[in-house]
């Protein structure tokens, strides 16, 4: 079953919207009654609440300056003109399906200050916040969460209903509000949210779970390895790109480290494109790879085996086992690169507890040396 407005109310609409999108500004009352037709028709428009936020919100700062006015004039500007364009494509064609509240996935999500935690079907993953957020407020954190979590688990479903667990009312009322308009902060998070649940016409409900019940997702947001989120420093890694070219994905990084946009990551992650790089073939990818050195042997094994290509960093260390396969696929000159407390860099700690000279250079499991 669906909600529906009548063709009256949606022609009716529709006619102030193509009026106010022709207007650079108009008073706080007349804005306010387009504001309330819109509303009223949200419960029969998918998604039609998150796309009025930003028109209350503006609506708020406008009384707000004014000092509750309705006379005083209120400027389109471009933000409000995006939403409006967004009714004017939907108002008449939209509808909005009764929700069954049949969920296909209910997903725990949780957030200290340290970091980030999610379960679903006994599966569980999380990570620490960058430098910037673990300066935000809790609640920021408990929908950026929420967030992650939903991406992490629900990247290749869409047109269902998903459950989200959190312990923080404020997350919850964000989530199932489509924002807010109070705090800027948390409805960008919220908008974000839904704007990818839109994308996916996938719609979420959040709901209460106590602390002490949500201990999976709890022990995620607290217990995470720091040693994984290393990386080379941008400078370095910049003169890695110019000397060897530019790489079309990072094989082993995360949210927070990875080199380039596409990127495969060790767990579920929110962005990564994939997960465990052994998993994939390289055949097809000019890749950066700088991975835990012990791990070095079985990726010099992946590229032989997959004919692979890329750009590996490494320790230069000659009296390892997999220093003379490395040297077999080598293709290209190797770049040095100094020890120094600038080399690698991590949100945790630094320097590098290890003094290291690396060397970066292109492997080849198509032709090399050995051949």
């Amino acid at each position: 079953m669906t909600l529906s407005p009548t063709l009256n109310k949606r022609e009716k609409i529709l006619s102030m919207i193509n009026k106010y999108l022709k207007l650079k500004s108009c008073s706080i009352r007349d804005f306010a009654t387009l504001l309330g037709n819109l509303v009223s028709v949200c419960m029969a428009i998918s998604y039609g609440f998150r796309h009025t936020k930003t028109l209350e919100r503006e609506k708020f700062l406008a009384l707000e300056e004014s000092k509750g006015n309705y006379d005083h004039r209120l400027n389109l500007n471009s933000d409000i003109k995006t939403e409006l364009f967004w009714w004017k494509k939907n108002i008449i064609s939209r509808n909005n399906k009764i929700k069954q509240y049949n969920f296909i996935l209910e997903i725990f999500s949780d957030a200290s200050l340290s970091g980030w935690g999610a379960h679903c079907d006994g599966q569980s993953t999380g990570g620490s916040w960058s430098e910037w957020e673990r300066q935000q407020h809790i609640n920021y954190l408990e929908l950026l969460a929420a967030y992650f979590a939903l991406r992490s688990f629900a990247s290749t479903l869409e047109n269902c209903e998903i459950l989200l667990r959190i312990d923080n009312t404020t997350a919850i009322a964000y989530i199932n509000r489509m924002g807010g308009v109070q705090y800027p902060k948390l409805n960008r998070i919220a908008q974000q949210i839904w704007q990818w649940c839109e994308n996916k016409n996938i719609w979420i409900f959040a709901s209460y779970i106590k602390s002490k019940e949500n201990k999976e997702a709890d022990f995620e947001s607290r217990n995470f390895n720091v040693d994984t989120e290393w990386e080379l420093s941008h400078k370095i890694f910049n003169s890695i790109v110019k000397k060897f070219g530019q790489p079309n994905i990072d094989l082993f990084a995360s949210r927070l480290n990875h080199k380039c946009p596409k990127y495969v990551s060790w767990h579920r992650d929110p962005y990564a494109w994939n997960i465990d790089a052994f998993t994939i073939k390289w055949n097809n990818l000019f890749f950066y790879a700088f991975p835990p050195f012990s791990m070095l042997l079985k990726v010099l094994h992946k590229i032989r085996t997959d004919k692979a290509t890329g750009i590996i960093v490494y320790p230069i260390w000659p009296s390892q086992p997999w220093y003379p396969v490395l040297k077999a696929l080598l293709v290209s000159d190797i770049m040095t690169i100094g020890p120094s407390d600038n080399t690698l860099t991590s949100p945790f700690r630094t320097p590098h507890p290890l003094h290291l000279t690396l060397g970066a250079c292109i492997l080849s499991g198509k032709l090399s040396r050995g051949e």
